[in-house]
């Protein structure tokens, strides 16, 4: 390839996250040449639940377009259109392809009840089942909307309804079904007999196909308005899970944190190795290209944003609240913070965790309490560590991936409380680094995926522990003392 063709506009990258929409064109060569995003938000009806709105995914979707449109002819040369996003939330669409409110996210614990019943029927480990799965909501519905079940002709997942929308065609990807806990993992196929425990027809259930793999044409009247090629190649896409394998170059002996709203914290193994985890703590993820053995935390970014907005009302951006939250001391003066305000996935699997502030005096200010969040997920973070330490898996460094790794300071503050080297690799994009490389495939299937997801990757910045290592060893003690107890199932690692 050539050094003008490596540099052409090639991909169209869209990932439709739990709070905010982004899209990303790739050149040819792997490059960033231009990224857009939007926020929206969702509501709360009552304590435990979060709807979204379906509309605002596509209303952000084409605010970001059109901003990229203005930005020269680059859109206009995109071959591929990929898109990835926030799983297990399910789109209901009824027969003339309306979306059937409610739109019940991942983060929503209304059908924790509903998650026993299935776990205790099915006999599914809770890596295959729990309340962020789409199932569990689904039988929820039954009993609570039937309206809504019974108008449901189609269910869909974030990134298959804006597909939906851009090309008429209503499918989905292996990944979406395995985290709606649809997918039987031995044949790769839709589990019906579980869809029947909620009543519901298989026949809503779309066509599954792979990541790379054509995912219809773009309409005409689109094309137009977007000013895209009327013949781009519209590729099926795979939920955020991909950020399992494209927030660094995989390496053995480090893992990868891609700290958004929640964080999927992974390592891969080294050939042949097998690791059981007989607590079911962590798990191995087989379904990519490799084996990678961790964990998913429910809300880690979620719950920095959350402190921001409750401590400071949004009176100060978010970057100045956490300047102002770094010039505290660390530690936070003794203050402890339990990340788990939406329940906890790994290593806990407990919907009934909660999060909570220990140590608070009449000492303590915003700043502190906002320290002690970042400080908090930190040692969520190394708290897993020390379960890959106990199942014989070294991990000598720490690749953080995500939002979270463009938030200045907290590079430096995860690797004071994990005590080993952060890497950050150039640039925020993680799991639409994989898009760039099924996209690849879709254009040149004899391209190689490892390859292709290495072009986009640079050399990392490095954050080294070396600072309040003592502070932190003992907060960390602390820490877990709290997190079992607040658990009060699980004995420390």
């Amino acid at each position: 390839m050539n050094e003008q063709a490596a540099a052409a506009p090639f991909l169209l990258a869209v990932d439709v996250g739990t709070s905010a929409l982004k899209a990303v064109i790739y050149s040819r060569g792997g490059q960033v040449l231009a990224s857009c995003s939007r926020r929206y938000g969702y509501t709360t009806p009552q304590p435990g639940w979060a709807e979204a709105d379906p509309q605002a995914w596509w209303d952000a979707f084409d605010a970001v377009v059109a901003e990229l449109g203005q930005q020269g002819d680059k859109l206009g040369q995109v071959q591929v259109l990929a898109l990835t996003g926030q799983m297990h939330t399910a789109v209901l669409l009824d027969a003339a392809g309306e979306v059937l409110a409610p739109t019940i996210l991942w983060l929503d614990r209304r059908a924790v009840a509903e998650t026993s019943e299935l776990q205790a029927r099915f006999k599914l480990p809770p890596y295959h089942l729990n309340s962020t799965y789409t199932l569990p909501k689904l039988l929820w519905l039954a009993r609570h909307r039937p309206d809504v079940l019974r108008a449901a002709a189609c269910i869909l997942w974030p990134k298959d309804y804006l597909r939906y929308r851009l090309t008429g065609q209503q499918l989905t990807d292996y990944t979406e079904a395995g985290g709606a806990a649809l997918l039987d993992w031995t044949t790769h196929t839709w589990a019906t007999e579980r869809l029947a425990a909620a009543g519901l027809d298989p026949a809503v259930l779309p066509p599954m196909h792979r990541p790379e793999e054509d995912g219809g044409s773009l309409l005409p009247h689109l094309a137009a308005r977007y000013g895209l090629r009327v013949d781009v190649k519209i590729i099926v896409g795979a939920g955020d899970v991909l950020a399992l394998v494209a927030g660094a170059p995989p390496r053995v002996g480090q893992i990868t944190c891609s700290l958004g709203s929640s964080s999927m914290v992974f390592a891969p193994l080294a050939p042949g190795q097998r690791v059981d985890d007989r607590q079911q703590r962590v798990y191995t993820y087989p379904l990519l290209s490799y084996p990678l053995l961790g964990g998913v935390s429910s809300t880690t970014g979620a719950a920095v944003q959350w402190a921001w907005q409750s401590l400071y009302e949004e009176q100060i951006p978010f970057e100045a609240a956490v300047q102002q939250a770094l010039t505290a001391p660390a530690g936070a003066e003794g203050l402890v913070f339990l990340p788990f305000l939406s329940g906890e996935r790994s290593p806990f699997w407990n919907d009934g965790l909660r999060g909570a502030f220990y140590g608070l005096t009449l000492a303590h200010r915003r700043p502190h309490m906002l320290r002690a969040v970042m400080e908090g997920v930190a040692f969520s973070l190394r708290y897993l560590l020390e379960i890959f330490a106990t199942l014989g898996v070294a991990l000598d460094s720490i690749a953080l991936a995500g939002g979270g790794a463009s938030v200045a300071g907290w590079p430096q503050l995860m690797a004071d409380v994990c005590q080993r080297p952060v890497h950050v690799y150039t640039g925020e994009e993680t799991v639409t680094r994989a898009l760039y490389a099924y996209a690849c495939l879709a254009v040149d299937a004899g391209d190689d995926f490892a390859a292709a997801l290495a072009r986009t990757f640079a050399a990392p910045v490095i954050y080294r522990p070396d600072r309040h290592g003592d502070i932190y060893d003992a907060l960390y003690r602390r820490y877990c003392q709290l997190a079992e107890f607040a658990d009060g199932t699980l004995s420390r690692p």
